[in-house]
């Protein structure tokens, strides 16, 4: 049989069938392939996004972990902050979600969209091709299966997206009501440091002053806890605060009407010095200060006395037209890195506090603003080297300074950038007085001058004695008068002299190798006593112990003979013997004691030879002293049998009166001047030039003339032409800074030799072959370190 088709029975439904089933398996397979792609890329998509949103999570979590801790030191408002910006951060990744997932969900129903179309061309092309061999219903089942599936999964991410965006409202909730939260923190805060103003001190604008409202807010706390706030004017009050921020320190601006002065003047009182009719001013200076309670004592015992003297004083000089000087006391001696104020009440020195407590008044009655200091932090925090948490600036600009040695010292260690600023405004108490040459640090050094009391490079005359030693240096002295009311005055007034003698010597060391001494007297003296160990002293001495200073005085009332056992030297006591009309016998030194023969001399900064316990009263003489040999029992029974024999009034020299005292300090104060060279005090009228006598010094040289050599006439001499105006012709010059006899010349060669370091001019010194040419000038009798021409 020929070939022929086989034709069935339903040939186009079979075929049909067949087609079907083999285009939908070539459309499964292509659908599977690209469902497996689109899976791939959503699971990577999905994966990289879950990734970028961990570690934006991740990174959110450390900079949260990190933040936590500064979370105590960061401001709340900031940690809201810092938790809006990580809500922020998520709403913006949902957003990103979102917009992926609806672009994935386009492309995958273009895609099937795409495939519907490309399976109903394929089976109109397929069905004119020819019949299908085999049925293709089932696998149109699974496809269909697929598609619903498909169908499925596009649901969930609608509803995932629905969840998305239902997230990102509630996010963007949540920041809305942190940004309220903020903004309500941030004024809770502000008005937490808002500073209240005060009626009585407006806050000014503070444009210009950031910090100033955060300074405001910590001093008005925070004022007390450094006393540096306090000394600076700060009391709590906001004005205190505003003007100590403005003024002291420049947080603030300065409050409308306050003018800021200079440095100079804000710290020094404008006003004229006035003679004070009472010391209530101290008191308020002193009560509290325990290193002053002996000085303190002293100075309130003397009250009327003080009073009745600047009276005096100002009826008989002028005192008008003084400005009031702003003055700094610091005694070294009573400070607690020395302690000797401490020994005041049990037998210790009494010379140094007498001499600081009538410094003290005279000071008050003349009217000045005194500043104590007590202490080296008090040094720091009036001259401005306190370290504190204020700035480091002085709470004081002084006129003047008067210290001690020790003082001094303690002032150069504790402040050696400062305290030269003040070199030539500083007073120096030093009771035994320090000469040239130890003064001057490289001469001292030089020639072996050793001394812990020397080397202080100051003009000799700034340094103030309790004696006149030396012209070198100027003299303070202190003040004798009995220490009691008018009424207690007349009680002792009213007390009989007895055949009694009183003796100098608090210590019982004083008293050994001098009982044959003391014996001489005791024939003709009962023997008195104040000394702190009675055992060690002749049993026929009656014994008082240590006792006070109005209990002394009325010992001396009623004793004819005070009696110097040579040691200690130059103190007050013999003095205030006088002054009680008790005679001082006063033992001669021999040989005479300085620092060449004597331990207590030894380091003193000077070679002044002491030729009798006290100098002063040897040159007072008698009837009031009298001078004997303790050695010489023939010499004390002569001296003593002429004051048994005598009636003396009380006596005290002018100088060693309240009233000298203030006459003398006021002079000083007013024309002596250590910072301008242009002035010149002793006026230059009252010069009197005289040559001395080979090998002879100039404090002798004038002496003998009955004048006090002057050592500030020294550089109006140290010039040929100066000379020539006196008589003396130099036919050659020379200047030198090796000696300390200058200006002097050779009467041979005619040559003149001047000084060319002006703290070597030396009153005291003397050459073996040079003239001195020595300033010599006039004295007021009992007040030697004034003029005539002084007052």
């Amino acid at each position: 049989m020929p070939n022929r088709p086989f034709i069935c029975i339903g040939e186009g439904s079979g075929i049909m069938k067949l087609l079907s089933l083999e285009r939908t398996f070539s459309i499964s397979l292509f659908i599977c392939f690209i469902w497996c792609l689109g899976l791939s890329y959503f699971t990577l998509s999905n994966e990289q996004e879950a990734a970028r949103f961990g570690h934006q999570n991740s990174w959110t979590k450390k900079q949260v972990e990190a933040s936590g801790a500064e979370a105590s030191s960061k401001p709340l408002w900031g940690r809201y902050e810092e938790e809006v910006n990580v809500l922020r951060s998520k709403s913006k990744m949902k957003d990103y979600l979102i917009i992926r997932l609806n672009s994935d969900k386009l492309q995958l129903e273009q895609e099937v969209v795409g495939l519907m179309e490309r399976l109903s061309k394929k089976a109109e092309k397929q069905v004119k091709s020819g019949p299908l061999m085999h049925n293709y219903e089932r696998e149109f089942k699974a496809l269909k299966i697929q598609m619903e599936a498909e169908e499925n999964k596009t649901e969930k991410m609608e509803e995932t997206i629905k969840g998305l965006l239902s997230n990102k409202l509630q996010l963007e909730q949540e920041v809305a009501h942190l940004k309220e939260l903020l903004v309500q923190k941030a004024e809770e805060h502000t008005n937490k440091d808002k500073i209240n103003e005060d009626k009585d001190c407006p806050l000014p604008p503070m444009d210009g002053y950031p910090e100033c409202q955060g300074k405001l807010k910590w001093m008005k706390e925070g004022w007390t806890s450094d006393p540096c706030y306090s000394i600076n004017g700060v009391n709590g009050s906001l004005c205190s605060i505003l003007i100590y921020l403005s003024e002291i320190e420049t947080w603030c601006p300065r409050l409308p009407g306050r003018v800021i002065p200079t440095a100079s003047s804000q710290r020094t009182e404008a006003g004229q010095a006035v003679i004070r009719e009472n010391l209530q001013g101290l008191s308020s200076k002193l009560a509290n200060r325990i290193q002053y309670k002996w000085i303190n004592q002293r100075i309130f015992s003397m009250e009327d006395i003080w009073v009745k003297a600047g009276r005096s004083l100002s009826a008989k000089h002028d005192l008008k037209g003084r400005k009031a000087k702003q003055i700094l006391v610091h005694p070294g001696a009573v400070t607690d890195e020395i302690g000797i104020a401490r020994l005041a009440f049990n037998g210790g020195p009494l010379g140094e506090l007498v001499q600081w407590s009538d410094l003290v008044s005279t000071l008050h009655i003349l009217g000045h603003h005194l500043h104590l200091s007590a202490s080296i932090t008090d040094l720091k925090i009036f001259l401005g080297g306190l370290k504190s948490g204020c700035p480091s600036m002085p709470t004081l600009e002084p006129n003047l300074i008067y210290t001690d040695i020790l003082g001094l010292q303690q002032m150069q260690k504790a402040l050696p950038n400062i305290w030269s600023k003040y070199q030539c405004k500083i007073r120096i108490l030093d009771s035994f007085g320090t000469e040239p040459d130890f003064n001057h640090v490289s001469w001292a050094k030089g020639h072996n001058l050793s001394s812990p009391y020397g080397g202080l490079n100051l003009i000799p005359l700034q340094l103030y004695t309790m004696f006149p030693h030396t012209p070198d240096n100027t003299f303070l002295g202190f003040v004798v008068q009995p220490h009691w009311s008018d009424e207690e005055n007349k009680k002792l007034e009213s007390i009989k002299r007895k055949n009694q003698a009183l003796v100098y010597g608090k210590r019982a060391s004083f008293w050994k190798g001098k009982t044959a001494y003391l014996d001489t007297i005791h024939k003709y003296l009962d023997l008195h006593g104040t000394v702190d160990n009675g055992a060690l002293i002749p049993s026929y001495v009656t014994n008082h112990g240590i006792v006070k200073g109005a209990e002394v005085h009325a010992l001396l009332r009623e004793s004819k003979v005070f009696v110097g056992l040579s040691f200690p030297f130059e103190g007050p006591a013999p003095l205030e013997a006088l002054a009680n009309g008790c005679v001082f016998l006063n033992p001669r030194l021999n040989p005479p004691q300085s620092r060449l023969n004597s331990e207590f001399f030894k380091e003193k900064p000077n070679i002044r030879e002491v030729t009798s316990q006290h100098p002063y009263a040897e040159a007072i003489g008698e009837p009031y002293v009298w001078m004997v040999d303790m050695d010489n029992s023939t010499d004390v029974e002569r001296a003593v049998k002429a004051i048994i024999n005598q009636t003396i009034e009380p006596y005290i020299p002018y100088e060693f009166t309240c009233e000298g005292m203030l006459q003398r300090v006021n002079i000083l104060i007013e024309k002596q001047d250590f910072c301008n060279s242009t002035t010149s005090w002793p006026p230059l009228s009252t010069l009197q030039v005289v040559t001395a006598e080979v090998g002879a010094s100039c404090k002798d040289t004038c002496q003998k003339q009955g004048l006090i050599c002057e050592p500030a006439f020294f550089p109006h001499l140290n010039s040929a032409q100066s000379l020539a105006n006196y008589g003396i012709n130099c036919q050659t010059t020379e200047h030198s800074g090796g000696y300390l006899v200058l200006p002097a010349y050779d009467n041979n060669s005619k040559r003149c030799v001047f000084q060319s370091d002006p703290l070597l001019f030396s009153c005291v010194r003397s050459h073996l072959s040079w003239t001195r040419v020595c300033p010599c000038r006039d004295y007021i009798k009992d007040q030697i370190a004034l003029c005539k021409a002084c007052l």
